[in-house]
């Protein structure tokens, strides 16, 4: 039986005999970016996510203000 939640177009139709593919370690991902470097300090692209995301929490909660206050 297919495993339909599998996305992959080339693995729906297995056979049932079929062993799946070996697991990966979690670190062969060559388009993965990672946030931190191999000293644990965050990478530049992460310092620029953080602020973005503060800037836009600032932005929700100052627009927030704005519109709840008292006239």
């Amino acid at each position: 039986m297919p495993d339909l939640w599998d996305t992959n177009p080339d693995n729906v139709f297995k056979s049932a005999g079929e062993q799946p593919a070996p697991a990966s370690n979690g670190h062969d991902h060559p388009k993965e970016m990672r946030l931190k470097d191999h000293r644990g300090r965050l990478r530049p692209p992460a310092y620029i996510l953080l602020a973005l995301a503060i800037a836009l929490v600032a932005t929700l909660l100052s627009i927030a203000g704005v519109m709840l206050a008292p006239r």
